[in-house]
């Protein structure tokens, strides 16, 4: 007499469906959306770094044309001259316009974010 009836408990679980129905693919969305602002965390990271190994060399030799890439970003990261790769799992295309005596090189996405 003081337990569920049958109905009640099917009426729980299709409830429970519906909101797992509806949750699961936000939260899916989510992660892909998480993964892609890693990405751009990561080429605002090599700004920053190119930018200060350019003021280091304008700073030292009067001109920063030169300036190389430090694409050392952490283990998260790997970064060649025309991908970046973020755990192993998201991925975007980026180039590098070169620095010159007036301005640090700057990385930028290839295709922009989805």
């Amino acid at each position: 007499k003081r337990g569920f009836t049958l109905i009640e408990v099917i009426a729980v679980l299709v409830l429970l469906g519906i909101l797992a129905a509806i949750a699961v693919p936000k939260y899916v969305d989510m992660a892909a959306s998480a993964r892609q602002t890693a990405i751009d965390a990561g080429i605002a990271e090599l700004n920053s770094r190119e930018a200060l190994v350019w003021g280091e060399l304008l700073l030292t030799n009067g001109s920063a044309a030169s300036a190389t890439a430090d694409t050392d970003i952490g283990v998260d990261y790997v970064v060649t001259t025309t991908l970046i790769t973020f755990d192993d799992d998201a991925t975007a295309a980026v180039t590098r316009a070169g620095a010159s005596d007036t301005a640090p090189a700057l990385w930028t996405r290839t295709v922009p974010a989805p």
